[in-house]
This record gives structure tokens, sequence and C-alpha cells, in this order.
């Protein structure tokens, strides 16, 4: 059932009939039920929809981390459409055998600038991420910005170390432990800086594959 807003001329919300009436952001959509097809599948679809269906099975662990990352989307997108939209080129590989591009990923996507000289050393087991520190606020810079981060395992896709706050933008540095499952693995870490308010965002950066070695 659906129900009537504002009088009759109004919007509404719910379903009547085949129509479905949604607000999305504070804006007002009428769309029809989707119809069943009763053609089977072809070949291009099936690939398409595992493809997409690959993609989730990434992203989806991670929604809470995105949701703050991507944060600064959602006056058009929801955050988790958001990173499907800045990552759509990420799956590579023909049906069955895909597989993500890594250096593509992003954790992010905005108009923050970046700090200078934003880098990345392993040593041992700790990721020490270094960048020129401000004395005071910079035009599109805080002080009070916040480091955020994301480490993955190459050959496991469902697996993350990350932070949305490890340091603010004033201290200059930042060193990470990493836990023992990303011992003895081949790691991609990625780098941004989020807004305390996290309405805004950088493009975030992918610094490159290491090798965590054993303690």
């Amino acid at each position: 059932m659906g129900r009537v807003k504002n009088g009759i001329l109004g919007t509404f919300s719910g379903k009547v009939g085949s129509v479905v009436g949604v607000v999305m952001r504070g804006k007002n959509y009428v769309r029809g039920l989707p119809e069943k097809s009763s053609k089977p599948a072809t070949s291009k679809q099936i690939a398409a929809r595992a493809k997409f269906r690959y993609f989730n099975e990434w992203r989806n662990p991670f929604s809470t981390f995105f949701a703050i990352t991507f944060f600064n989307q959602t006056a058009t997108h929801s955050a988790q459409n958001a990173v499907h939209h800045f990552n759509k080129d990420v799956v590579i590989g023909e049906y069955p055998d895909f597989d993500l591009d890594y250096p593509k990923i992003k954790i992010s996507e905005g108009t923050l600038a970046l700090p200078e000289n934003f880098q990345l050393q392993l040593s041992d087991q700790t990721l020490l991420f270094t960048w020129k520190k401000l004395p005071s606020d910079y035009p599109n810079m805080k002080i009070d910005d916040l480091l955020a981060f994301a480490v993955f395992k190459k050959n496991d896709k469902m697996d993350i170390a990350a932070s949305t706050c490890a340091a603010s933008r004033g201290s200059g540095h930042y060193e990470f432990t990493l836990p023992e499952n990303f011992h003895r693995q081949e790691i991609y870490v990625y780098g941004t800086f989020l807004s305390n308010n996290r309405q805004q965002a950088c493009t975030s950066i992918c610094f490159g594959l290491y090798s965590v070695p054993l303690p």
C-alpha cells in the first residue's frame, strides 16, 4: 500500500499496483516494478552478473570502512554505490577467472589535498606512514584532518587491516604494526586523509606491493 503525502498532488511512498514511490537523499522518485524475463540469460549476461557478484564479495565485508571513507560522496550516491562507481574497473579477468587490479583500487575519492611527501616504509612487520607536517592550517588542508589507510592481502580479497582515524595531519607520521595473519604475506597498502567531520576526503593513493617477513 502506498501513502500519499501533502494531499492528492503530493508525493507518495510505497507500492501502488505496478508503481513504487521512494525517497532517496531528500528527492522523490517513482519507478515501475521490474518484470521477470522468461528468456534464459545469455553467456554475456551470466559473465556480467558473476563479475558484479565478485565485486560485491570483495566490497561487502568492508562496508563499515567504506561507509566512512566514502561518506563525502553520499550527496549523490550511497556510500556503497560510490565504492562501486569509483572502483568499477578493478575487477579484471575473464569469466569465471576474475581477479582484482589492486593498484587501481580507491578507498576514497574527493578534492581534499593530500599532504606533500606522503610516503610509506615497511620495517619488519611495521608500516611507517610519513608526510610533510603543516605548521598551521592551509587552504584545503587542516591539521586535524585524519589519516585513513587500508591493507589488503594480495591473495585474500576478504581480509583487511584498516583505520579511518589513525593520526592527524598535524602529526606528520604514524606507525602501524601488522597483525599476525598479515605476516609472510604480500600486501597492497592505500592511504588517504579525511576531514574531521568526514564531509571531505582526498583521492586515495596506492603505495604499492610489499612483502611482509616473519618476525
